[in-house]
């Protein structure tokens, strides 16, 4: 059994894709329901296949694997449940939680995305603007020496793979920062 966290479109496209293959998709919604965060027609085409479960305010609180995944525990105002499940796909969304990274003084684009590198030299929204004489390092934020990587930053391509990248590209960009203040 397949199993889908998320309630909105994303997680709607991806259950009726993996229908085609497994014997039984799950999605699990943290909601009361699919309407407040999936189109119409998604969610039309989601009740139309039979092997397609919906649950409804409903979490997971646990894995059980060895090699593999082996269960989920979930959780919902009935009980706590086990079930059983060979992979997991999470899909909660594309809304940054950057509410507070402004207040701190990072320059964000409209949709609330971490501006780096050269869109940082552009940005409406930072506080201080770039102080250096250099243009920021690749993932720079306006703050020099603090640095975005994965989905948070503005303009990633938003996939697990260019994340780990930038993640470990960052961690080089860090080095180099400190070599240039001489903290190395």
């Amino acid at each position: 059994m397949r199993a889908i966290v998320g309630g909105g479109n994303s997680a709607g496209q991806a259950a009726i894709r993996f229908s085609r293959y497994a014997a039984n998709v799950t999605l699990l919604v943290r909601g009361s329901s699919l309407e407040a965060s999936m189109s119409q027609y998604l969610i039309s085409q989601v009740s139309k296949l039979g092997n397609i479960e919906v649950r409804t305010n409903t979490e997971v609180v646990d894995m059980e694997a060895d090699s593999r995944l082996r269960a989920l525990m979930v959780s919902s105002a009935e009980s706590a449940t086990r079930l059983p499940a060979d992979a997991l796909f999470v899909c909660i969304g594309g809304v940054p939680r950057t509410n507070g990274a402004a207040n701190v003084g990072l320059a964000l684009d409209r949709a609330g995305y971490v501006r780096t590198s050269a869109g940082v030299s552009s940005s409406a929204g930072a506080v201080d603007g770039w102080q250096l004489s250099r243009e920021p390092l690749p993932l720079e934020t306006n703050l020099p020496g603090l640095f975005a990587a994965g989905d948070v930053r503005s303009g990633s391509i938003k996939r697990c793979a260019a994340a780990i990248g930038e993640g470990s590209m960052a961690v080089a960009l860090v080095h180099q920062r400190l070599a240039e203040i001489g903290a190395e």
